[in-house]
């Protein structure tokens, strides 16, 4: 298991009102701030630093305030790069559904800074606060819809200069 990777060290905490400005944020009430608050801390990471594991447990997500990330799945023969994220980008949804697990590689082209925000604490939130639930799960939905159609628009562009298989045309995995 690889907790070092996901969990960094403490340096201090947020609060509503000194969260980054994000994306995620934006039109967010003040309570619902401060649960997130409650749950994050800064992160950074080094050039070349594997930031998460395809496989491992997945129990947080990153806001990306400064840095580049490259996102790269193990499913190919080779790891292939699916799609690079920098600042107001969101790493990691793969902490809001079951079976829990890391489906990409991340790693940090360049010195990353980030909000690191403890997935599992969130979801027990979620739970207690419906509201909050339903506001989170709404945000955090776009995140998966963009990553999702960033890897299939990916897929499509290998497709084309990919060997005929099977005699199906190019666009198959037009969805």
């Amino acid at each position: 298991m690889n907790d070092i990777l996901t969990v960094p060290k403490a340096k201090f905490a947020f609060t509503a009102d000194s969260l980054p400005d994000h994306p995620l944020f934006h039109g967010m009430g003040k309570s619902d701030r401060h649960i997130l608050a409650e749950c994050s801390m800064p992160a950074s990471f080094e050039a070349g630093k594997l930031i998460v594991e395809t496989g491992e447990p997945a129990n947080c997500f990153h806001l990306i305030i400064s840095g580049l990330i490259t996102l790269e799945t193990l499913d190919v023969p080779s790891p292939m790069r699916v799609q690079s994220i920098g600042p107001g980008d969101v790493l990691g949804w793969s902490w809001l559904f079951p079976p829990y697990y890391w489906h990409f590689n991340a790693i940090a082209e360049q010195p990353t800074e980030t909000v690191f925000f403890y997935g599992s604490r969130l979801l027990q939130e979620c739970d207690r606060n419906h509201d909050f639930g339903y506001e989170l799960f709404r945000r955090m939905s776009q995140i998966l819809i963009n990553r999702l159609q960033a890897t299939r628009e990916k897929w499509i562009e290998l497709a084309q200069f990919a060997p005929p298989r099977l005699g199906l045309p190019p666009d198959y995995l037009i969805i």
